[in-house]
Order: structure tokens, then C-alpha cells, then sequence
């Protein structure tokens, strides 16, 4: 059962030894590298190489713990211990959004939209910034929608989720708000129906389980869309199986359980003794799924008792159609880790200095 990919391209991660940190952004044509440094953010497109597109100096002398990039790479924001700051690549301060001493690393939200810009319905687009600023309020959520300025479009204050609540949008698949998803980070996640309505984003009505047609069941992680747009891939949240929708309807076609495995600390599960199935899963292309099984990682065995017991991973790839497994890759290194599907065909994995991307 196992599979042994073949290696397209390595993207070693500059100034690793100078503390370099990184982070894969899978969500373009074309995936990108960020890679963080006291001084910039400097952003590369993943192609046969990694090319420089883009760098940013960083918004001295404020640390930052978050950034988003602008798609078209014009300009960035920064999560600073303050405030959002956005940077273009000369340096130059585009617009600032404060809140305070708000832990904008851990409650912070920035998404970015395109609105039609032609009175006449032309194809000619601008870029809305929707970001999220503390409330205030303990049951109140307030969404502050920008133009690429600065300028403040619409203020929405919703009356759910609040401080120590994760919130984010839904959007459809032409970009319109749909609904908003409040979580604490543990339990299942609460919905609700949204719309952009004169200026501003109105809430509707609490969505119960019954209710969610056309939207995975909670307890359940999206892990990504196929090209078509066809077909979505979940994981429950307590990693014991995938399952694959039929879209809109969200109907489950096919699923896969961990006892679909061979049993732990046997054959191809030989390094696991109680895995679980990982977020890092998704779609290698529309017609194969990339799997990631898991050990729990005990923390305490490691670095109190000294016991080698790391994180033990294998990947595996099925048949997003049925939920059948092909078998699970070998990889001609032992220390692959992180592993990133990008629908075309490949996926990336990372070892501690360099990114390697794959195919089958």
C-alpha cells in the first residue's frame, strides 16, 4: 500500500539560521511563501522556484504577531501589539485601525472581497478590507469594511460573539456574505444567516443543526472545495474520519474512519499507537484526497521525562469518489512533516530548512 511520490521542486527558506519565520499560503493560482524577519515580510510565489514577488518593511519599531497580504500584493496589514497597520513596499504607512491592548494574534480577523467598481456593471473591481475591532461589549461583534485607502465604508456592530469568541464570514462562491460563524475554539461552532444590506452587514436568524442544508454539519472542519466546485472535503473535529459532500447540498458521497486504516502499530500504521486524522487534509487534485494521520503529542513525556515520543505523522491518499485509500507515501526523507494539498496535482511538505513540493 505504499506510494512513492515524485519530487517537482525544493524551495529552501531563506535566512532559516537568522531566525526566518514562515508561513504557506495555499489559497492563489499560484502558492506563496511568507517569510518573516525582524526588518520585512517578504512574500515569494512557489513555481519551479521560489521568485521574489513582493517584500514589505516591517512596522517598526512594533512588533507584529499577524499579517495579511493584499492579493494582489499592493500592500499589507500588520497585526501589531496596538493596532492594524497596512505597509506597501516602499515602507510607507497606507492607514492604521487601533484597538488597543486587544490580543489581535488570537482574536483578530481580516478578510479581503472584490465589489464591482463600474456604475454600468463593468468587469472593472475594487478591494474591500473587512477586519474585525474589539466591541466593547461582551455579545457584541463589530466588522468595520474599508476601501484600499483606509476610508471607513460601513461600521457593523452584530449582536453575537464578542471577546474570547473567534468570528469570521461566510461567503458564497461569488464572494457574498452569507452568514457568520462564531466559535470558542472548542465546542461546536454557532451560525448564523448574514447578507450586506444598505451599507452594512445585517444579521439574520441562528441557524440550527436542522437548518444547515447546503452547509456542513457542526463539529465539522472544512477542508477545502475541488476545482469544480462540486465536491468539499470535512474532518470531524475529534479526527476520527473524513467525509466527502456533494455541493450545494453538503450531502455526504463518500467517507473514510480511521478503522478504514490498517491498526495502529501494524503494517503501514507502524508509528502509530492512537492517531487521529488531521486538518492539514485535503484535495491533491479532484480526483485524490490527501489524508494525514496523527499521534497525540505528549508534551510532558517529551520534554519533562525525556521520552523520544514526538508527534509520529504518516500521509496517505484516497479516492475522493468512493473514500477508498490508495496506499500511504514513502517519502525518501524521514523527517517530513507539515503537509499542504494545493489541488493541482501536487503538495507541499516542510522539513525544518526547506519546503518540497510533490506528485504522484
Amino acid at each position: 500500500m505504499t506510494i512513492t511520490p515524485r519530487l517537482v521542486a525544493t524551495y529552501p527558506i531563506p535566512d532559516r539560521d537568522g531566525g526566518a519565520r514562515t508561513l504557506l499560503d495555499p489559497s492563489g493560482p499560484v502558492p506563496r511563501l511568507h517569510v518573516r524577519s525582524a526588518e520585512s515580510l517578504r512574500i515569494y510565489e512557489l513555481r519551479e522556484q521560489a521568485e521574489p514577488a513582493a517584500e514589505f518593511p516591517a512596522p517598526t519599531p512594533d512588533r507584529w504577531t499577524r499579517e495579511w497580504v493584499a492579493p494582489d500584493l499592493s500592500f499589507a496589514v500588520f497585526g501589531t501589539t496596538t493596532e492594524y497597520r497596512a505597509v506597501a513596499p516602499d515602507g510607507r504607512t497606507l492607514w492604521k485601525q487601533p484597538y488597543g491592548a486587544w490580543e489581535v494574534g488570537r482574536w483578530g480577523y481580516l478578510d479581503f472581497s472584490t465589489a464591482d467598481a463600474s456604475p454600468t456593471g463593468g468587469t472593472e473591481e475594487e478591494l474591500r478590507i473587512w477586519l474585525r475591532l474589539p466591541s466593547g461589549l461582551p455579545d457584541r461583534t463589530l466588522i468595520l469594511t474599508l476601501d484600499t485607502e483606509g476610508t471607513e465604508l460601513a461600521r457593523s456592530m452584530l449582536p453575537c460573539g464578542g471577546y474570547g469568541q473567534f468570528v469570521s464570514l461566510l461567503r458564497d462562491g461569488n464572494g457574498e456574505i452569507i452568514g457568520v460563524t462564531v466559535s470558542d475554539g472548542q465546542g461546536p461552532d454557532t451560525r448564523y444567516e448574514a447578507r450586506w444590506e444598505c451599507g452594512g452587514i445585517v444579521l439574520g436568524r441562528q441557524q440550527s443543526p436542522q437548518d444547515r442544508d447546503g452547509q456542513p454539519a457542526s463539529g465539522r472542519d472544512h477542508l477545502g472545495t475541488d476545482s469544480r466546485r462540486t465536491r468539499c472535503m470535512t474532518v470531524d473535529r475529534r479526527g476520527r474520519d473524513v467525509s466527502w459532500h456533494s455541493l450545494p447540498t453538503y450531502q455526504v458521497t463518500a467517507s473514510l474512519a480511521l478503522s478504514d486504516f490498517p491498526a495502529p502499530g501494524t503494517g503501514d500504521c507502524s508509528v502509530h499507537n492512537d492517531p487521529y486524522i488531521s486538518c492539514p487534509s485535503g484535495f491533491v487534485d479532484d480526483d485524490t484526497a490527501l489524508v494525514a494521520l496523527y499521534n497525540p503529542y505528549d508534551e510532558a513525556a517529551v520534554y519533562v521525562f525525556g521520552e523520544e515520543r514526538w508527534r509520529q505523522h504518516s500521509h496517505w491518499l484516497a479516492d475522493p469518489a468512493t473514500g477508498a485509500l490508495h496506499g500511504r507515501i514513502e517519502y525518501p526523507m524521514p523527517e517530513v512533516d507539515n503537509v499542504t494539498p494545493l489541488g493541482d496535482g501536487t503538495w507541499i511538505t516542510q522539513e525544518w530548512d526547506a519546503y518540497h513540493r510533490w506528485r504522484r
